[in-house]
């Protein structure tokens, strides 16, 4: 018999202009298991036309640091959109 894999839920917290692209603070996603920042953004885009036009310029943040599209998923993580500032 084969096994099932349950698939991982990650919540995505939304910030600044994020917020108003997704509609939302916190989003909740399930994931398969071994996706990837990219597979969520990917996921993301496809959900909401605003993210996924200004998705290049998104940073992506777990705990204290961004990381990069290729890092891998963990059950119950919470990433960061952090969309780009500016000021003057």
């Amino acid at each position: 018999m084969a096994d099932t894999l349950e698939p991982m839920r990650i919540t995505v917290e939304c910030y600044g202009a994020a917020q108003r692209w997704c509609g939302a603070e916190l989003i909740s996603l399930e994931l398969a298991d071994g996706a990837t920042v990219g597979d969520a953004l990917d996921h993301l885009s496809e959900r909401f036309g605003e993210l996924a036009r200004r998705r290049e310029t998104i940073a992506v943040a777990i705990g204290d640091g961004i990381v990069p599209g290729s890092r891998p998923l963990d059950e119950g993580e919470r990433l960061a959109l952090i969309p780009p500032v500016s000021g003057g």
